[in-house]
């Protein structure tokens, strides 16, 4: 597969300007935000980012939706939105409305008894400081480690965890910078099926996301919709384009904007 060049899509755009819905969700960690070691300051690109967000917002034309790894508690305080829009964490497994009211789902009891467990085995071993425990998940984090050491961790963690998948409750993934260790069913490309289900029949959505776990939502709303891979450098996607952030990705905002609102 080769990388797109540009993600210009003409027929997208036309169809933004006359949907009776339009729907753009998005990404935080590396689509949104740059990453950094410091997860606690992984704030918006600098420049009008929040600002198109929140133009996009005000318009009342469309339905703006954050869609995140992390979990709500990790993620509100990074956004700096004067108006938050609707949330989606935890791979989709929280989620919360722009009135703030927040709908939440239970964990089949064996997939919390494991995920317990499995949190133990990191108290035992001392890696609470490169683990970050959600409310459906645990995910190990190893970004800006050097490669040899984090092949071993990912030997070690993989080994440690595998036992917890074997009733297929909990599954492990990879993501850019890590592994999790995820109660199974609660992914992105979920959060993107309710959404389909809530919207017209005409809807423009977009999704725009950088990480492996991003796949999840390309791949369900493949064929109803624009997906978009922001990253970069370009990587083996089902995305229909891709482009670089901040500067591409300031581009379509503002031309989802300008579309949205024609």
């Amino acid at each position: 597969m080769h990388a797109p060049t540009a993600c210009s899509p003409e027929i997208f755009w036309q169809h933004l300007r006359h949907a009776s819905q339009k729907v753009l969700l998005l990404d935080y960690d590396g689509t949104l935000a740059p990453f950094h070691l410091e997860r606690n300051k992984a704030f918006p690109y600098p420049g009008d980012v929040r600002e198109v967000l929140e133009r996009i917002q005000d318009s009342g034309t469309s339905r703006l939706i954050i869609v995140s790894g992390r979990s709500l508690q990790d993620l509100l305080p990074l956004l700096g939105l004067k108006h938050l829009p609707e949330l989606w964490g935890s791979h989709g497994f929280e989620r919360r409305l722009p009135d703030g009211k927040l709908l939440t789902q239970k964990l089949h009891p064996d997939c919390s008894l494991n995920l317990e467990k499995a949190y133990a085995w990191i108290l035992e071993h001392g890696y609470t400081k490169d683990c970050e425990k959600k409310p459906s998940s645990i995910a190990f984090h190893w970004r800006g480690v050097g490669k040899k050491k984090r092949l071993q961790l990912a030997e070690i963690v993989r080994s440690a965890w595998t036992p917890f998948t074997e009733n297929a409750d909990l599954q492990i993934h990879a993501f850019d910078g890590g592994l999790e260790l995820r109660c199974s069913g609660h992914h992105k490309g979920e959060a993107v099926r309710q959404v389909l289900t809530e919207s017209d029949p005409d809807v423009a959505m977009a999704y725009l996301g950088d990480d492996l776990t991003d796949e999840d939502a390309f791949k369900a709303l493949h064929g109803k919709g624009l997906s978009v891979l922001v990253r970069e450098k370009y990587r083996e996607t089902i995305a229909d384009c891709w482009l670089k952030p901040p500067d591409d990705l300031l581009r379509f905002l503002k031309k989802w904007l300008t579309f949205s609102t024609a």
